[in-house]
Order: structure tokens, then C-alpha cells, then sequence
């Protein structure tokens, strides 16, 4: 069905044709968009691609841009052409992969060198990812707790600044100090797999940290230090080395941790998924 679509979208789309040098060996992809599609069991299908991860019959051609024209050398032959979405990991721009919880567009098809195709590129979630928790906020549940040391209390809202719809709002104000919360249950998480993550999106006006407490030991095991976003931002943050590092509990916990420096701090939290293959 996709290679069918593919094609179609193929000569609907076809939108230029240059005059190159004759020695020119492929023809170009021009991503009109990179976006992800997904089901309610999945969630949201909030997604921030930054890259895309090109292999041309079996062999890795390059990462582009996804905004960027993407050449396919095809010498005008018949090409098998994989697509892997790549993603800013940690949201550090010079950690950059492929993103294996999206399964990678695969294309068999011949198109004329020298020429340029745009058509928009759609993923969806790999069968094989497991959703440990997959949380919008939009339904009754309780998915966090308060903790014991934090100052203040959580609220769940929906206001005009909203990204989607009902969010979680942690706010520490005058003399709070410590905003602090985490899940109502423990979860076991893979130990030794690279593939243990954390989506979410979120915007906040100060840095504050998300980690994991094992049911072993109490400890905070930070995963990651975020710095203050005025405007909702989507992330991908690894957890394996939280997961796997010592003390290696059966579960976890995981939390979001705020301190306040007298002055009004605010997160929001939304669409958050914890996954792992």
C-alpha cells in the first residue's frame, strides 16, 4: 500500500525538472513536511524531527535536514530507498539520531535523475515500542503524586496556554522551595537497553531536572537538567543510563524536580509517554 501511495504521490507531486550536468546520478526529494501519525493508544502525535537518515539500496547515503532537498543516487535506475527519522537526542543538536521508535519509510521505485519530487513525509510508531505510560492529561487518573518533600501541589488545567489541551502545571511561589513530583506507581524499565526514553513537551521559566527513584534505594537518579523554554518545546530524553547505572533497581519512579530561587517558577508538562523497545 505505501510503495502504491508512494507512487502516486510520485506524478501528483512532481514539480520541477532542471537541466544538469549529464554526468548527474540522482534525482532529488524535496520533504514538504516531516510528521508523525498515530493512534489513541499511542497518543499524541506531537513529534520534533530534525533529520532524516537516507539508505539507498542497503547503503547509508547521509542524514539531511529535513527541510533540505535530499539527493537519491539512483543513476536512473530502480531504487530501494529507506527513510529513518532522526531526532536531537537529549535536545542537544550535536547528539543527533536516528529515532528507532519510528519505524523507517521504505520506497521502491525509478525516477529520472536531474528531476525533483516534494511530497510530505509521514511515520508511525514502531509496532515492536512498548508504552509504559502514555499521558495527555486529558482524562481523570493519577498518574503523579505529590511528593512527600515537595512545597507545593500540581494542578492539571487547560488556560489559553494550552498546547493541545489539559496540561500539568507545577508552580512554586513566595517562600516554596521545592516542587517536586512523581508517579503513583513503580515501573519496570529494561536495564542494558540504549532504547529507554522519556517524550514529552513542556515550556518552564527555570531549569529543573527529571530522573527516576528506584523501589531499592530512594535516591534521585537525574537523568537530565532542562534550562527555562518561553514557548512549549518537544524533547526526547534518554533514561538508560539512569535505568542501568547504580544502585540498578526492579522499578522505578519517575519524577520532575524544581527549585525555587524567590521567585515565581512555573512547568508545564504535556503529552508525556515513557517508552522503550
Amino acid at each position: 500500500m505505501r510503495l502504491f501511495l508512494f507512487l502516486i504521490l510520485l506524478n501528483l507531486c512532481f514539480y520541477s525538472c532542471k537541466k544538469y550536468d549529464a554526468a548527474l546520478t540522482a534525482f532529488y526529494l524535496k520533504p514538504s513536511k516531516a510528521s508523525v501519525t498515530s493512534n489513541l493508544s499511542q497518543g499524541s502525535n506531537s513529534s520534533k524531527i530534525t533529520d532524516l537518515w537516507v539508505y539507498t539500496n542497503g547503503q547509508f547515503q547521509g542524514a539531511y535536514p529535513y527541510n533540505h532537498l535530499i539527493p537519491i543516487v539512483n543513476n536512473n535506475k530502480s531504487a530501494k530507498i529507506q527513510i529513518f527519522a532522526g531526532i536531537k537526542n537529549n535536545g542537544i543538536a550535536e547528539t543527533r539520531v536516528f529515532w528507532p521508535f519510528y519505524s523507517p519509510l521504505e520506497f521502491d521505485t525509478l525516477i529520472e535523475s536531474g528531476k525533483t519530487i516534494e511530497m510530505p513525509l509521514v511515520f508511525e510508531y514502531n509496532s515492536n515500542t512498548k508504552f509504559v505510560i502514555n499521558e495527555n492529561f486529558d482524562n481523570v487518573g493519577n498518574v503523579f503524586n505529590n511528593s512527600s518533600i515537595s512545597d507545593t501541589i500540581y494542578n492539571i488545567i487547560s488556560s489559553e496556554e494550552s498546547l493541545e489541551s489539559n496540561f500539568l502545571k507545577l508552580e512554586l511561589k513566595g517562600q516554596s522551595i521545592i516542587g517536586q513530583i512523581e508517579t503513583s506507581q513503580t515501573y519496570s524499565l529494561p536495564a542494558g537497553s540504549e532504547n529507554v526514553y522519556l517524550e514529552l513537551n513542556y515550556k518552564c521559566n527555570k531549569e529543573f531536572s527529571i530522573g527516576l527513584i528506584g523501589d531499592k534505594d530512594p535516591q534521585l537518579k537525574e537523568a537530565i537538567t532542562l534550562s527555562a523554554k518561553e514557548n512549549w518545546n518537544k524533547i526526547y530524553i534518554q533514561l538508560s543510563n539512569a535505568v542501568s547505572s547504580a544502585p540498578v533497581s526492579n522499578k522505578y519512579k519517575l519524577y520532575f524536580r524544581m527549585i525555587n530561587n524567590n521567585d515565581n517558577s512555573k512547568l508545564y508538562i504535556d503529552n508525556l509517554k515513557l517508552i522503550y523497545l
